[in-house]
């Protein structure tokens, strides 16, 4: 993540001043976040016949898609997705897999540019396709407000509407202060998660939570979450669970675009310990995972070591196509982060033993590491070891401190794997459907992609809300 999308702004600021003269109260089918899940579900509801709007709270759509470096991508079968999710919901895991070719079908159908050749081993098992991100979602509202749908920027939801045990549209909040009713037989809620609500993370991460650096758009502060439970939404699993990366510490700054710059895709060729100078997690695992490892050490702070080859060959490299090939180390340097450099790996490890590391336990644990790859052992102080370990070298040698961080949430509201919204006996919420990170459970612990999912789920959401057009 961290490109902000091209040639939104002008056609947002366009399609917002087509509407503001004259915002729906009644449409059939109410989009909530115009991110690529939101904008997913609305340009599938105004495909087949449906009168749409899109509601997004921030001033621009695009969500923390328009953030993201564009890789389409997703589990390539069944067995490699239950196999990297155990926990994952594998009804619509399965589901969504086998909807991967006709999604990226559409997509290229609709005239949005495809990579010719897939990527594989994405996040270490993942197969996709590199796609103009910036081109699909502003594609996507185009074909709402050349349907006659209404896409309404600075509008942020209050609450929805129930009749009946029944929802039947929602209040929003304009950019103004004042409140506006839109009445609707079906709502999908599309508004990213709630990796933006601090309180939330804490309540379901833990106290650790307080350390996480949020790499995601600021809007996705759980207000889908909220409003369904209230409507009467059930829960997920995988509420502990989320999608980040280790990224350098301390920072001078972090905006948007130092957010693919920054990222230490690197680290699954590294040594990660945690500020006890010990081992806690197979780093080849991938990043999400070692991620989500590191918020439960003390502190959520971990130390990245590595040698020359690993910064030539994977840390200067760029991890997937879209994303920059720059020195990622360079730059957590020029970022103000905590990082040094040695001729030898005990001279690096007793200048990271001033970062208050330990110093003898951090020795211990490089020597093991070392003593484990030459004797091919599966484990190194109880620690399992990567398939293919990564032992320092090549001088000289780096250490960079690294804190967790969060782009977006992987617990949220269940689903019938046509979106329509469950609520705790299992039982379908009538009028209510969810799209994209708002969906709970599909991805826990292991990550099964971002765009790829969210667009899926959202042609789901988008189809059944529709269908729902005769319930008014």
């Amino acid at each position: 993540m961290g490109r902000p999308v091209s040639g939104l702004e002008e056609g947002i600021q366009r399609m917002s001043n087509q509407v503001d003269a004259g915002a729906p109260r009644a449409v059939d089918v109410l989009v909530v976040g115009a991110g690529i899940g939101g904008l997913s579900a609305v340009a599938t509801a105004a495909r087949a016949g449906a009168v749409v709007a899109v509601v997004e709270k921030l001033p621009a759509m695009g969500g923390s898609a328009a953030l993201s470096a564009g890789m389409f991508w997703t589990a390539p079968d069944h067995t490699s997705l239950k196999r990297r999710i155990p926990l994952g919901n594998h009804a619509l895991g399965t589901r969504m897999v086998d909807g991967y070719d006709e999604a990226l079908a559409e997509i290229k159908e609709i005239g949005v540019r495809v990579a010719d050749e897939p990527t594989a081993n994405v996040m270490t098992f993942g197969r996709g396709y590199s796609i103009d991100i910036a081109a699909l979602l502003s594609t996507c509202a185009e074909t709402v407000t050349r349907a006659g749908g209404y896409v309404l920027v600075e509008h942020s939801l209050r609450r929805l509407l129930t009749d009946g045990g029944r929802v039947r549209g929602a209040e929003v909040r304009r950019g103004d202060g004042s409140l506006l009713i839109i009445e609707a037989p079906a709502v999908v809620l599309a508004t990213g998660g709630f990796q933006g609500a601090r309180d939330q993370l804490t309540q379901y991460l833990g106290r650790n939570a307080d350390h996480l650096i949020l790499r995601s758009n600021p809007g996705s502060v759980g207000d889908g979450l909220r409003t369904a439970r209230a409507a009467g939404a059930g829960g997920t699993t995988a509420m502990h669970s989320f999608y980040g990366h280790r990224l350098p510490f301390p920072m001078d700054r972090f905006e948007s675009e130092d957010y693919l710059p920054l990222t230490q895709y690197h680290s699954s060729h590294s040594v990660l310990v945690d500020q006890d100078g010990r081992r806690f997690v197979d780093e080849s695992l991938g990043d999400e995972i070692a991620n989500q490892a590191l918020l439960d050490r003390p502190e959520a702070r971990g130390v990245l070591i590595f040698d020359t080859e690993v910064r030539r060959t994977h840390g200067a490299a760029a991890p997937f196509p879209g994303v920059a090939a720059i020195d990622r180390f360079e730059a957590a340097c020029a970022n103000g982060a905590r990082t040094a450099t040695a001729s030898t790996l005990d001279e690096l490890a007793d200048v990271v033993a001033g970062w208050g590391i330990d110093s003898e336990e951090l020795h211990r644990t490089l020597a093991t590491y070392a003593a484990a790859a030459s004797e091919k052992s599966p484990r190194a102080g109880g620690v399992a070891m990567p398939a293919a370990p990564n032992v320092p070298t090549e001088a000289p040698f780096h250490a960079v401190e690294v804190r967790p961080s969060i782009t977006f949430t992987f617990g949220g509201l269940p689903i019938t794997s046509s979106g329509q919204v469950l609520d705790a006996d299992g039982v379908p919420v009538p009028g209510l459907f969810a799209a994209g990170v708002d969906v709970g459970g599909i991805s826990n612990g292991g990550y099964a992609g971002g765009l790829a999912p969210s667009y899926i789920t959202g042609r789901w959401a988008g189809a059944a809300a529709t269908a729902e057009r005769e319930n008014r």
